[in-house]
């Protein structure tokens, strides 16, 4: 693995860390900041709604129900170009009432030197109800 495609795919798997803290913050301002400006968030597996544009991925976050936590589990990329790149960030996403085993799945596109999502899908793997305190 040469240094340049190390330093893409450390730079990709820090931007899945930092989606993570930046929704657990609730700084839509830093998660959308990893988001190219058209970029499209897939929520057809959960609201059957795709969200274009970071006006309509603010919304997205914005109406979410409240989530104690997102924890990934995993991270992966594969830089195909010089400006593209997929990955997949293997989650558990922590909720008062429940829990989640959640793929999310990026396009990236690198903009200005930058990379960005371009695309973000998720897919629902698993729910746990969580009793009662």
């Amino acid at each position: 693995m040469n240094e340049d495609l190390l330093a893409d795919k450390l730079l990709i798997a820090e931007m899945g860390a930092r989606y993570c803290d930046a929704c657990d913050r609730k700084d839509w301002d830093a998660a959308l900041a990893l988001f190219a400006k058209d970029a499209h968030l897939n929520a057809s597996a959960v609201y059957g709604k795709i969200f274009d544009g970071h006006a309509q991925i603010r919304e997205f976050f914005e109406s979410a129900p409240d989530c104690l936590g997102h924890h990934a589990t995993g991270f992966y990329s594969d830089v195909d170009s010089d400006t593209q790149a997929t990955a997949r960030l293997k989650m558990l996403t922590l909720f008062k009432r429940n829990t989640f085993t959640v793929d999310y799945d990026w396009e990236l596109s690198k903009v200005d030197g930058e990379w960005k999502i371009s695309t973000q899908s998720f897919n629902i793997l698993g729910k746990q109800d969580l009793s009662p305190a």
